[in-house]
């Protein structure tokens, strides 16, 4: 059983790789696995040279775009079961199809129901598609790539934040936003020229509304972007510690499972 994992963050493919093998076997296949692949540029070099595979698990959004434009550039005869980190509401459009879906952090339950529905849907792929040729596609399956398509490639990141001053209201632009932290259930925005306010938003929400280019999720309290971070250095066991401009209330540490997220995002 010939295997391509294609996903941008190390630690997920190694997890990933290790469910897949585990759930085979239990099926008495042993998985034959190419090197896993980050990027859509990686993907679309590697399958036009080696087009015989029987599974690919693909990520959503790589380290150079989103996945769906791997299916503009190249002929595909393999099934595809689609992993996401997206949040619930993006997920909407997964349940009105029949093809499968992994949302991460991936439980083997989940991953076992994948891997069912991929040997009852191998005679549907057995056939070559072909973007230009998607009418041979199944309807539901048809369905399933536009859906997808327009709910991934529209989406909107926020360009500004609305913000209340003793006067009325600020409309902050996001280019002017150095960080978010969040202070006893109450979220901050702080500017590049170092001004304080409130935004009555939860900083979950703030996170899933900002683009991840240029906006990471440091901890718990903090949101960082590209142009506050002055540095970072070795914290202890494994840990980081971030250094902001203009400075932070409070040490950012950013914790072992996100450190080498960080470094990762920092050289894109």
């Amino acid at each position: 059983m010939k295997v391509l994992i294609v996903e941008d963050e190390i630690r997920a493919a190694r997890r990933l790789t290790n469910l897949v093998t585990d759930c085979f076997r239990k099926k008495n296949i042993e998985p034959y696995f190419y090197e896993s692949l980050d990027s859509v540029s990686s993907t679309i070099s590697f399958l036009q040279q080696n087009p015989e595979l029987d599974i690919v698990f693909l990520d959503i959004q790589l380290s150079d775009g989103l996945s769906f434009e791997i299916f503009e550039n190249i002929t595909l005869r393999t099934p595809i079961v689609f992993t996401t980190a997206y949040d619930e509401f993006a997920l909407k459009a997964f349940h009105l199809h029949s093809i499968d879906y992994l949302l991460k952090p991936i439980e083997s339950q989940a991953l076992g129901r994948a891997v069912d529905k991929f040997f009852s849907f191998q005679s549907v792929f057995s056939s070559s598609i072909e973007h230009n040729q998607s009418s041979n596609l199944p309807t539901h399956l048809q369905d399933l790539l536009r859906t997808l398509a327009s709910t991934f490639t529209v989406k909107q990141y926020k360009s500004r934040f609305l913000v209340s001053t003793s006067s009325g209201y600020l409309s902050i632009e996001i280019s002017s936003i150095a960080y978010f932290f969040s202070e006893h259930k109450i979220s901050w925005l702080i500017t590049t020229d170092g001004k304080k306010y409130c935004v009555d938003i939860p900083l979950e929400e703030i996170a899933s509304s900002l683009d991840p280019n240029f906006f990471f999720r440091a901890n718990r309290q903090y949101i960082v972007s590209h142009q506050s971070i002055v540095s970072i250095s070795h914290s202890f066991n494994g840990k980081l510690k971030a250094h902001l401009k203009p400075n932070a209330p409070e040490e950012i540490i950013i914790g072992r499972e996100k450190a080498s997220q960080i470094k990762e995002w920092l050289n894109k």
